[in-house]
């Protein structure tokens, strides 16, 4: 075994205590939990009026906020977004992570916030679904050198609370 460093936290590792986040993240977070509150309106207040999300895995692009707060607002119901991780990113952009849960089913999306002027701009959204690993990585005959199967994902994420950012009424 290797005594090299994991490019990656482990499943298992805790992460040091919380930083404050940057005014964007938080916006970012505040998004997604306006977005897990169905508060549609007050999420479309987070979005330039010529606002667009780009969903990258399925050639989709949803221009000016209305479409975009839209286009979720109708999504089919039952489901549950867990934020996993808001980063930001040198250039200024903000990454997060999330994991949405329904009907037995999970997705994740990594999505680039671009933000400027206290608004939302672009989100570049990279979405992808849970499902078993192809049969050729599962051969019990070839078994793959490390390859192990994970646990479902099942962590809470950060805190989705809708209540106004700092400033804001």
């Amino acid at each position: 075994m290797s005594d090299l460093p994991l490019p990656y936290p482990a499943m298992h590792v805790q992460h040091d205590a919380p930083q404050s986040l940057t005014e964007n993240q938080a916006l970012v977070q505040r998004f997604w939990a306006l977005y897990q509150a169905r508060r549609w309106a007050e999420a479309q207040a987070l979005l330039a009026p010529h606002a667009e999300c780009l969903w990258w895995a399925t050639q989709e692009r949803f221009r000016g906020a209305d479409a975009v707060v839209h286009v979720n607002a109708v999504y089919p119901e039952g489901w549950a977004i867990h934020l996993l991780d808001v980063q930001p990113l040198r250039d200024g952009r903000v990454l997060s992570l999330v994991r949405v849960d329904q009907e037995g089913h999970s997705f994740y999306a990594n999505s680039y916030f671009h933000v400027r002027d206290g608004l939302i701009q672009q989100i570049d959204e990279y979405w992808s679904d849970v499902q078993p690993a192809p049969a050729w990585r599962r051969d019990p005959l070839a078994p793959l050198v490390g390859r192990t199967a994970m646990p479902a994902d099942r962590r809470h994420g950060l805190p989705l609370d809708a209540q106004p950012l700092p400033g804001q009424d």
